[in-house]
């Protein structure tokens, strides 16, 4: 089995391209570039404890009474 590989330029090159491969009985696929690899492996997150809050350091603003 023989591969070809092509880039057109614009969508209107890629569908003269199509319609001369069927006229012709070549069949063709689409090779997906973008997402070729495996998906990108992640870390998965701690559960973090939301009962726990971080202590309050800072002091409130004044009050100005005028």
């Amino acid at each position: 089995m023989e591969s070809l590989i092509v880039h057109p330029k614009n969508q209107m090159e890629l569908n003269a391209l199509k319609s001369v491969m069927k006229d012709m009985g070549i069949k063709y696929e689409k090779f997906h570039t973008r997402n070729h690899n495996a998906a990108p492996k992640f870390e998965p997150k701690t559960p973090s404890d939301k009962s726990a809050k971080p202590a309050r350091t800072f002091k409130g603003k004044p009050k100005n009474d005028l």
